[in-house]
């Protein structure tokens, strides 16, 4: 128990260093903008702080264009969407080198990521483990993953689950074929693929797991044990709050604003245990290299096919394609479509009249016409009752 006390006032601390952080970058802001325009010193209180207002608003004018917004830390959902697609557009453009050197980063820095969960909260006894697992979970998530996908999100690495939402949100925009898509997504898993191998190998010749290789090849089994649609619906949920997580990087406009709108979304996934079809590249083969009887095959066929479907699913439709739905050209062009539908089912259904409001006739070859054609022509008349 002292083990998992001592986690949590670190995670508690953790969020403490990152919010001082935010703090000081967004205060060492209003010092460099005073000192790029010259204040009297001499002055004091009121007028002072005037002078240094002053100060912050030149240099942000100066940096921004007299943007409209200037202070801003954040995008609005809408800009998020655009500079999604234009990343997308941007990553089909670069060169073969740098895309496949960028996918072999982001598949290392998943397995430092991951590795940080299995040599933190893994080394928790198995009693403890099984005697508090919604603490367990916990702990494993807040610590280790949000590192790797911080790595790829602040250093422009190229990782696979991303890239679904960014190729796709470009093919929605008509800023790159579905072939230019395809290309960049199955690129960089491959390349992903290269770089976790490569982190299997390091990590192996480095000694890093002696000792302490138990969790790790308990958790190899624990993810080829599942059902092909249990794993699948498990790497839908992943990806969906992976790309998610990617958005909010890409919204902050400052390193402490990315590290927590990537830290939530990637902490919660891991804590419910989703499927990341890139971080068990690196943590199955891990498992098998220190011991797991799981053989290749079955590791495709239980584990990473499924895994990889759902990741598909869950950023291509659940986040590009829905927020193309609301904030992209979709959006138009659905809403455009369906009023015409809509317009011309009216506009049959409703009788047609001259321009002066007579000869009003409704289309008697209709099939709501032939209906009221088959009724009786006369009706009884019941007679009103006596007072």
């Amino acid at each position: 128990m002292t083990i998992i006390q001592d986690s949590l006032s670190g995670t508690h601390a953790f969020g403490l260093f990152v919010l001082f952080l935010q703090r000081k970058m967004r205060q060492s802001i209003s010092v460099d903008s005073a000192m790029d325009c010259p204040i009297n010193v001499g002055l004091r209180g009121k007028q002072f702080h005037q002078q240094l207002e002053l100060a912050e608003q030149h240099h942000a004018s100066q940096a921004h264009g007299h943007d409209e917004h200037p202070q801003r830390h954040c995008l609005v959902p809408q800009e998020i969407y655009d500079h999604i697609a234009d990343g997308g557009a941007a990553k089909h453009k670069n060169s073969l080198l740098k895309e496949v050197v960028c996918g072999v980063m982001a598949g290392c820095f998943i397995g430092f990521g991951f590795s940080t969960c299995m040599i933190a909260a893994g080394q928790i006894p198995l009693d403890q483990r099984k005697a508090n697992p919604g603490v367990f979970n916990l702990l494993f998530g807040a610590y280790g993953f949000p590192v790797g996908l911080s790595l790829c999100v602040i250093n422009g690495a190229s990782l696979f689950t991303s890239n679904i939402a960014y190729m796709m949100a470009a093919f929605i925009e008509k800023k790159a074929t579905v072939w230019q898509a395809m290309w960049v997504v199955w690129l960089s898993y491959f390349t992903n693929l290269c770089g976790c191998l490569l982190m299997v190998g390091l990590m192996l010749s480095g000694d890093v797991f002696m000792h302490r290789e138990g969790f790790t090849i308990e958790l190899a089994y624990k993810k080829c044990s599942y059902s092909f649609g249990a794993t699948l619906t498990k790497g839908i949920l992943c990806n969906w709050l992976v790309c998610m997580a990617v958005w909010q990087g890409n919204a902050a406009q400052d390193i402490a604003s990315k590290l927590l709108g990537i830290w939530f979304p990637i902490s919660a996934f891991v804590t419910m245990g989703f499927e990341h079809s890139i971080a068990n590249m690196f943590v199955v083969p891990l498992g098998m290299m220190l011991g797991a009887d799981i053989t290749t095959n079955e590791f495709i066929v239980k584990n990473l096919i499924p895994a990889t479907i759902g990741n598909l699913i869950g950023g291509g439709f659940f986040v590009a394609t829905w927020m193309g739905m609301s904030y992209g050209s979709w959006e138009k062009a659905i809403t455009s479509t369906v009023s015409g539908l809509w317009s011309r089912s009216v506009h049959k259904a409703l009788p047609q009249c001259n321009g002066d409001g007579s000869g009003c006739h409704r289309n008697v070859h209709s099939p709501e016409m032939a209906t009221v054609a088959e009724l009786p022509v006369t009706a009884s008349v019941r007679p009103h009752p006596q007072v």
